[in-house]
């Protein structure tokens, strides 16, 4: 798969609503376009009512609404019930083992390294760290995920490329792979210094499409990987990545594919949304060859988002605007 890697992303707050989430921003851009009466519930929640053919429908974070029903949201919110009922359906996950408080090292006789550990309840990459390879690393990223959570998921680490799969009532609408937040030197400047110039162009929080990269611990495991530190110089030319997650949340670059990625996995993503009777849905899947058809060998679906964001597919570091907020304000309207 071929794209222009010359950056496109343009992003420009809504007048009047730049304290919403990008997310809000596009939707009620497009209530603003429809004409529709409505409400602001709540700034910091992101919480607006719509008024459609005398009915109100209230929407949370641009897509969370009536379109989506309670147990699909639960079972999306749960990253090991997501696995069940992705089992049940016959969709290739990965295999793991979930690890409460007092786990032990026997928990973990059926997993092979590298693995990837990460909180069963967090959202955009919190505590998720990947490709770890041994046990020191291991026990070390267990902990950083109990921080944020009370169950956590250890995993076989899949290999390939994560895309996201926008789907609405049932229709996949957008495709992003999610590069993860990645600097590319220059022969003079120390990474962290290519971490600031990139920086620059990005927000703080979600009020802005992409994020700026963050420094944690999984930084600097991924670069100690690598023989490298914040301090190393780069070579010109040479990229470097600095995570394994390709979370935006984390710094990670949005680039659209969708009209570059094959049906078969197109339906893929739809069959995965129906698993857990999810009607707006990110659907995360990792792919090692898009050329091959599905297979318990080439693909893995690996989480299903029910809060899907649609700034990366409208605003894309590379590609074009998938105007995806006219399906989504469509699919909720149409719910009662």
């Amino acid at each position: 798969m071929q794209k222009s890697q010359v950056p496109s992303y343009s992003f420009s707050p809504l007048k009047g609503y730049e304290n919403f989430e990008a997310t809000t921003q596009i939707i009620i851009s497009e209530i603003l376009e429809r004409g529709l009466p409505f409400e602001i519930l709540d700034t910091e929640n992101n919480l607006v009512a719509v008024q459609y053919n005398n009915k109100e429908y209230v929407i949370h974070e641009g897509t969370i609404s009536d379109a989506n029903s309670l147990i699909a949201y639960w079972i999306s919110n749960d990253k090991w019930m997501t696995k069940l009922f992705l089992k049940r359906n016959n969709i290739h996950h990965a295999s793991g083992v979930l690890l409460q408080s007092t786990y032990n090292d026997k928990d973990f006789k059926s997993l092979q390294f590298p693995l990837v550990v990460k909180p069963t309840d967090t959202d955009h990459g919190i505590a998720v760290s990947t490709n770890i390879q041994n046990q020191e690393d291991l026990h070390q990223a267990i902990n950083y995920a109990f921080r944020h959570s009370d169950k956590v998921i250890a995993e076989e680490y899949f290999p390939g490329r994560e895309y996201r799969f926008l789907v609405i009532d049932y229709q996949v609408r957008a495709i992003a792979f999610r590069e993860p937040a990645n600097v590319m030197g220059d022969g003079q400047s120390t990474i962290q210094q290519l971490i600031n110039n990139k920086n620059a162009n990005r927000g703080e929080d979600y009020t802005h499409p992409l994020l700026k990269i963050k420094t944690d611990e999984e930084v600097d495991r991924h670069l100690k990987a690598q023989s490298l530190s914040l301090t190393s110089v780069l070579p010109n030319g040479q990229k470097v990545y600095l995570r394994k997650n390709s979370n935006l949340s984390t710094g990670g670059d949005s680039i659209d594919v969708t009209d570059e990625m094959p049906d078969y996995y197109k339906e893929v993503a739809v069959k995965a949304a129906k698993s857990a009777g999810l009607k707006i849905a990110g659907i995360d899947i990792i792919i090692c060859n898009l050329n091959k058809e599905p297979s318990f060998n080439n693909y893995i679906v690996v989480e299903l988002n029910a809060p899907a964001m649609l700034s990366m597919h409208n605003f894309p570091y590379i590609g074009k605007n998938r105007h995806v907020e006219k399906y989504v304000l469509d699919a909720i309207l149409n719910a009662k």
